[in-house]
């Protein structure tokens, strides 16, 4: 009977790992962090349209009031990806940090989940 629970709860607890792991793919993106209120209306354009938006986007609109309460998302590969809480806190921190004006190129690493990213570190590309 106790090798049964034991087994059981081995079982489950597997389950669950996988769950989670193929719920959070890991993600290391390098692209243009672009407010959303600036970018919503341009991510479903050409991918030539869009990274054109998003690198001429400048660092003095990305920390306006309004653009900073509506959050962060960077666009990589043809793809908009908006972050998680913790993303928007990093994206406006690495806004302060940079001595560029605009073609800001960052690179996020974090986890992808549903339609987001969970952002763990944002660094300045070159």
């Amino acid at each position: 009977m106790k090798k049964m629970i034991f087994f059981s709860l081995g079982v489950a607890l597997l389950v669950t790992a996988a769950t989670v792991v193929l719920a959070h793919e890991k993600v290391k993106l390098t692209g243009y962090i672009v407010d959303v209120i600036c970018f919503a209306d341009h991510a479903k354009d050409s991918p030539e349209a869009a990274t054109k938006v998003a690198a001429e986007h400048t660092k003095e609109c990305a920390l306006m009031v309004e653009c900073v309460k509506s959050g962060y998302g960077i666009y990589a590969d043809g793809k908009w990806y908006p972050f998680d809480a913790k993303g928007n806190e990093l994206a406006k921190a690495a806004f302060e940090k940079t001595g560029k004006k605009d073609h800001v190129k960052m690179t996020v690493e974090g986890m992808k989940h549903d339609g987001k990213i969970l952002v763990e570190k944002i660094t300045e590309a070159d």
